[in-house]
């Protein structure tokens, strides 16, 4: 008889396969793939829950997000309330919790002329970034009128997206008394433009127990070329010492305090802030959740199960035992680096023409590196797919005793992995191999 605990896994992705495997000696792991948010289907995947014995679901990429409240409420559990969820998905309502902000202003294209936007605008160039998008859509730099009016032009133009923007704001919005609700809910906010040669990004992970209290659990460090291309995430960081910790909780408390107050209780946050020249810190977004991706930094560079960890306070609510990545960076304990490198690709045509297969398969089959594989070896790029970044191809995870090994293995593995040189992207000061 199978007396494991039943856990549903929301939407998991191949790459997370080891990891599963891994969980599924511990509990019986389900793998549900919820497809809308309509009331019919979320009562269906709880009624199927119930049935099958789970108690408890998480569900760690953006699209996930939404089901992990609709059904952890079906089944009993602690949820973040939608109110905090919205201002979560929303990154002019989340600035506007932020102690000391930089400048900001909401801006709705379908309701102020182009005259009234520019009125707004404090500073040039400036960044403008649709509210609601993810994964790196909808955001702009601004440098003068001209560009400002094109976009706003594109946007009144895109009925789709407009509708697309309704109806998430309608449905994030069910079951908010009208008297709670912010009294803006923009689609678009302008910003201050942030110098990323000067400041460094960093994401952090925490969590708030269903008493509001908030647990510190690890940090990691964006790097990035100089043309502010990323080149991968990095945990624990290397240009911050544990002598930063106190600083960095600190603003976290105040801000997830804000959150918390909000209602969101009961699950993982992911925040990212930029660490300015000055020593303050800034917020650049949260994502109501925990990231995905980072669950192998936490694993090989700690020893924690970051996707276990979330389940079990979905499923308790209570502080976690154990010392989470954060204490045990703090304490000084005994860590390896963990990077993951982002490899991408800034050519159209067919991704097993622009990266060397046979490399990447001795990458992963004989040197044993886990690869998230973004694009398929048979996918054709076009230029529609393109980014000012290119196209994520693959995702790596390395790990090394030293800064000095990191470095030393990521750079030869971008030496070798394409199979034509790719346009000259300086590398940060510190990325050196003494």
């Amino acid at each position: 008889m199978n007396t494991l605990p039943h856990i549903g896994f929301l939407g998991p992705q191949a790459y997370m396969a080891k990891a599963i495997a891994d969980m599924s000696t511990r509990m019986t792991v389900h793998k549900l793939y919820p497809q809308s948010w309509d009331e019919d289907e979320m009562d269906a995947v709880a009624a199927e829950c119930r049935r099958l014995g789970i108690g408890v679901v998480a569900g760690f990429a953006q699209k996930d997000a939404f089901h992990h409240i609709l059904i952890n409420e079906r089944l009993g559990n602690t949820a973040p309330l939608r109110l905090a969820f919205l201002y979560c998905m929303n990154k002019y309502l989340m600035r506007t919790l932020e102690a000391d902000p930089f400048w900001f202003d909401a801006v709705d294209p379908l309701h102020e002329s182009d005259e009234e936007i520019i009125a707004k605008i404090k500073e040039w160039p400036f960044m403008l970034k649709n509210t609601s998008l993810s994964l790196g859509r909808g955001i702009f730099k601004i440098k003068n009128e001209r560009e400002l009016k094109a976009v706003l032009a594109d946007y009144r133009a895109d009925t789709g997206l407009q509708a697309l923007i309704a109806h998430q704001n309608q449905t994030f919005m069910q079951g908010i008394a009208a008297e709670a609700l912010p009294p803006v809910v923009p689609p678009f906010i302008a910003e201050h433009m942030v110098d990323m040669n000067s400041a460094i990004e960093y994401c952090y992970e925490g969590y708030i127990t269903t008493e509001g209290e908030i647990v510190h659990y690890a940090l990691t460090e964006e790097i990035y070329f100089s043309n502010h291309q990323a080149l991968g995430y990095l945990t624990p960081p290397m240009s911050i010492d544990a002598a930063a910790a106190s600083k960095i909780e600190a603003w976290v408390n105040n801000y997830m305090g804000r959150m918390a107050a909000l209602g969101y209780v009961g699950q993982f946050f992911n925040l990212e802030f930029w660490m300015m020249p000055n020593g303050s810190i800034a917020l650049t977004e949260i994502n109501p959740r925990a990231a995905h991706s980072y669950h192998y930094n936490y694993l090989y560079s700690f020893g924690n199960s970051l996707y276990e960890d979330n389940l079990a306070l979905a499923a308790g609510g209570r502080k976690l035992p154990g010392k989470t990545p954060w204490q045990k960076w703090r304490d000084g304990d005994d860590f390896q680096y963990t990077l993951i490198v982002l490899i991408t690709g800034k050519t159209t045509g067919k991704v097993a023409d622009i990266l060397d297969y046979d490399y990447v398969d001795a990458l992963e089959n004989r040197e044993g590196i886990l690869i998230r594989h973004n694009r398929g070896r048979n996918d054709i790029l076009t230029d529609s797919d393109m980014t000012a970044a290119g196209v994520m191809l693959l995702q790596l995870w390395i790990t090394g005793a030293t800064q000095s090994d990191m470095i030393a293995k990521e750079r030869e593995i971008r030496s070798k992995i394409y199979r034509q040189a790719q346009a000259e992207a300086g590398y940060p000061p510190y990325w050196q191999v003494p």
